[in-house]
């Protein structure tokens, strides 16, 4: 397994945001740079060679970047799946010049009421989510529903797993990050949200769960695989490693291929997962296609969810309602009541 090349390109587009959310800080760096088109494309077909698979398009708010279509294109063109993550806000005045280009495409809501997600998103972003998903679906994508849960909203999953059924879309239920300030989820939350796993279109990772029981990442014999899995590039053009969120070298690029056969990537590669900081990390971005590179329990039950995503995202969709989101939302929310 760990002979396997990079599986992901994690392109860093903007660190720019138009949300305030209390589950991430990098609305908090302030940076103003964005990435370049010309530089983009160079540094996909060069992933490309080196064997990558999918990219993810994010930031930030990857939305606010200008040129985003034409990145999606030339992705497309390399062979590469796309991914895109969205707060929302943009999504319905870009959603035609996005038709077609996103592979993985990515709503966050955190609520199925308007209060719980816009408190958590520091932002009025709960009635763009829902024309979001009017708008992708009347332009024929099938957008996943990502939902970041953590004690502090843990109430939602049952409507939101409801509605993603009667939506026809696939509810990711990711747990909220150690570093994001959050108390972690108690075993008795985790059996909770695992009860959910076997659910139609309710899409449940158990192997974070295990790792969360473990209390995350461990240094003396760390799980993370993030720099055999994860290529990760800054808005300005530099290699992070190992990761975006702790970041401990950067380099400069002048060519990918090189810098990923260098002696200094090699020499970081060995420490993944075993800097201090690493202790305690459950990053989903990067444990999931960590869990990949290793054959044991974390990649076995990894597997079963890959496989249940895959059977209702492809294999058995359901005819989706027709109604608009907000109706779905409000009778789902009132039979609660």
């Amino acid at each position: 397994m760990a002979l396997l090349r990079p599986l992901l390109l994690q392109y860093y587009i903007t660190e720019q945001c138009n949300c305030r959310c209390r589950v991430c800080d990098i609305w908090r760096k302030g940076g103003t740079g964005e990435a370049a088109l010309a530089v983009v494309v160079q540094r996909l077909q060069e992933a490309r060679r080196l064997g990558v698979r999918f990219v993810d398009f994010t930031g930030g708010e990857p939305l606010l970047h200008p040129q985003l279509p034409e990145m999606l294109r030339a992705a497309q063109a390399c062979g590469l799946k796309t991914t895109l993550t969205t707060n929302a806000l943009l999504y319905p005045q870009r959603c035609k010049e996005l038709a077609g280009l996103v592979h993985f495409l990515h709503f966050s809501l955190d609520g199925a009421e308007a209060e719980v997600h816009n408190r958590l998103r520091g932002a009025q972003a709960f009635d763009r989510v829902l024309s979001s998903l009017d708008q992708a679906r009347s332009c024929g994508e099938r957008p996943d529903i990502t939902f970041t849960i953590g004690p502090h909203n843990l109430e939602q999953l049952p409507l939101l797993s409801r509605i993603a059924a009667e939506l026809g879309l696939i509810l990711i239920v990711n747990p909220v990050f150690r570093h994001q300030g959050y108390r972690p989820l108690s075993e008795q939350e985790l059996s909770y949200i695992e009860s959910f796993a076997g659910r139609p279109y309710v899409y449940i990772n158990t192997a974070f769960h295990r790792l969360l029981r473990q209390g995350g990442n461990r240094i003396v014999r760390p799980r993370c695989r993030v720099m055999d899995s994860v290529l990760v590039i800054s808005p300005d053009d530099q290699l992070l490693a190992p990761c975006y969120h702790f970041v401990q070298k950067t380099q400069q690029i002048t060519d990918l291929a090189a810098l990923f056969h260098s002696e200094w990537f090699r020499a970081l590669k060995k420490q993944q997962g075993a800097f201090p900081l690493c202790a305690g990390c459950s990053l989903n971005c990067y444990f999931d296609p960590s869990f990949h590179y290793v054959l044991d329990r974390f990649f076995l039950d990894s597997l079963v969810a890959k496989l249940h995503y895959i059977r209702y995202k492809y294999l058995s969709p359901r005819a989706a309602s027709n109604k608009p989101a907000a109706v779905v939302f409000n009778q789902i929310i009132a039979e609660k009541c």
